[in-house]
């Protein structure tokens, strides 16, 4: 949040949970504390709330909370899926884009920030992570893999509207691309 807060998991606690990290002073603040892991945290644009996946209830799901102290007002916002991976931000901080293990491979949802509106965003269309916004918040880039042969397979990077329509692969060839994220 802002040039000089950086939100990361630390572990060296012995488990894995969410700090803020004050660039100028090298403070560490925890935000979660929480005997289940907590990691991959993505912060709203004005740096108010946080986004992240918790195994709080067994398996990787997705929690949301504000940034204005330790654990205040954690919440899970995700119940579809075995697990969850990779919440991301839109520009808005309104959605949030992420992918679930459902029907033996990922998918894409999108949801609010409040945990409701659920839209699945892929299906049918291999198996899909890694999303994240564009800038204006009307793209979003994600990996998709899919099965060429029982030997082989291919993992690109596609762009979709913010409504789940596929609009192009946009690598071919290039190795298993992964983790778009966009240079702003």
């Amino acid at each position: 949040p802002g040039d000089n807060e950086v939100v990361l998991t630390l572990s060296h606690s012995g488990n894995a949970e969410i700090y803020k990290l004050n660039l100028k002073t090298k403070k560490v603040s925890p935000l979660t504390n929480h005997w289940a892991a907590d990691v991959d945290p993505s912060v709203s644009k004005n740096g108010d709330k946080i986004v992240f996946l918790s195994s709080r209830p067994g398996r990787p799901m997705i929690y949301a909370m504000n940034t204005n102290g330790v654990e205040k007002g954690v919440r899970r916002i995700s119940f579809v899926g075995d697990f969850n991976a990779t919440p991301r931000f839109s520009p808005k901080g309104n959605e949030i884009v992420f992918s679930s293990w459902l029907d033996n491979r990922f998918d894409l949802f999108k949801i609010s920030f409040d945990g409701k509106n659920l839209y699945r965003l892929t299906k049918d269309f291999g198996s899909n992570e890694d999303p994240s916004f564009s800038p204006d918040g009307e793209l979003i880039a994600f990996t998709s893999q899919r099965i060429i042969s029982d030997s082989e397979d291919s993992k690109n990077i596609y762009l979709m509207n913010s409504e789940g329509e596929i609009l192009k692969k946009i690598t071919d060839k290039q190795g298993h691309c992964q983790s778009p994220r966009w240079f702003k």
